[in-house]
């Protein structure tokens, strides 16, 4: 599938769960917990493809970059010529580097969707929280709700340092 295709397809299911989400009743655990469950597999889906694509440019980079290097060692070493191998050697050097930057920005992509993905957690706990003081009766569905909200209330330490 194109990455045009990719996107469009996550759009829909992104979509699709968020609509459910919004329309389901705040009692209903099963269904707010399997749109959720959508909602995580999409987003996942959507990590695993961009890390796969720039894992495989970063990959092709570096392996361009030392089919510079190797062919520069090569030329040397036959022709006795060293300084005919620098212009090689130094677009290896120059591909490298390149590589090395999107090797450097995968990693941190894979750091920004661990955190998207941790909050979108929190945010799964807290409706499914809701949904569950739902099915409580009289005071019992008060206390919890005040819970609820003390909860969601606290300031996340761990996410605010991410940031």
């Amino acid at each position: 599938m194109t990455e045009v295709g990719d996107t469009a397809k996550f759009e829909g299911i992104i979509s699709d769960s968020i609509n459910r989400i919004s329309q389901a009743e705040p009692g209903d655990v099963q269904k707010i917990a399997a749109s959720q469950l959508q909602l995580l597999r999409a987003y996942h889906e959507i990590a695993l493809a961009q890390s796969r694509r720039s894992f495989f440019w970063a990959l092709l980079g570096a392996g361009v970059g030392l089919a510079f290097f190797v062919s520069a060692v090569t030329y040397a070493l036959i022709t006795g010529l060293t300084a005919a191998a620098v212009v090689p050697l130094l677009s290896g050097a120059i591909v490298e580097v390149v590589s090395g930057i999107v090797f450097y920005l995968y990693g941190r992509t894979t750091a920004q969707l661990s955190t998207f993905h941790s909050r979108l957690e929190i945010l799964q706990r807290y409706l499914l929280a809701n949904s569950l003081c739902e099915t409580l009766e009289g005071d019992e569905r008060s206390k919890a709700r005040i819970a609820l909200i003390q909860e969601i209330s606290r300031p996340q330490a761990a996410l605010v340092h991410n940031s």
